[in-house]
């Protein structure tokens, strides 16, 4: 969409680009792993996945992403917010800095 816009002689072209929705979901993380551990995504549709990790009884002190190179720590607490849109159907996976626990996205188009 663009708006022309004429202030003072001036012309001015503003365009907005709309992204598509954005969605937003809170994952705990405790001495059971991941909650959710799996999460139907639509490719193409930005996703914010809100860690928050419960206690310091368990490894779940980082969340790693292993096929898009992201690693966040995760303080006991303290909301992490990974932020990503994925582009193409299929199964992106999370886990500990361990590896122990374990969660996917399903990526559908």
């Amino acid at each position: 969409m663009a708006l022309v816009a004429c202030l003072g002689g001036a012309v001015a072209l503003v365009t907005n680009v709309v992204e598509a929705h954005t969605r937003t979901v809170k994952i705990r993380v405790d001495k059971d792993g991941f909650s959710p551990a799996s999460i139907d995504v639509e490719a193409g549709h930005k996703l914010n996945l809100v860690f928050n990790r419960t206690d310091e009884n368990n490894c779940g002190n980082v969340v790693v992403f292993p096929k898009l190179k992201i690693r966040r720590n995760l303080p006991v607490g303290k909301d992490v917010i990974v932020s990503l849109t994925p582009k193409e159907a299929g199964n992106i996976t999370f886990t500990c800095g361990m590896g122990m626990y374990k969660g996917s996205l399903v990526v559908a188009d």
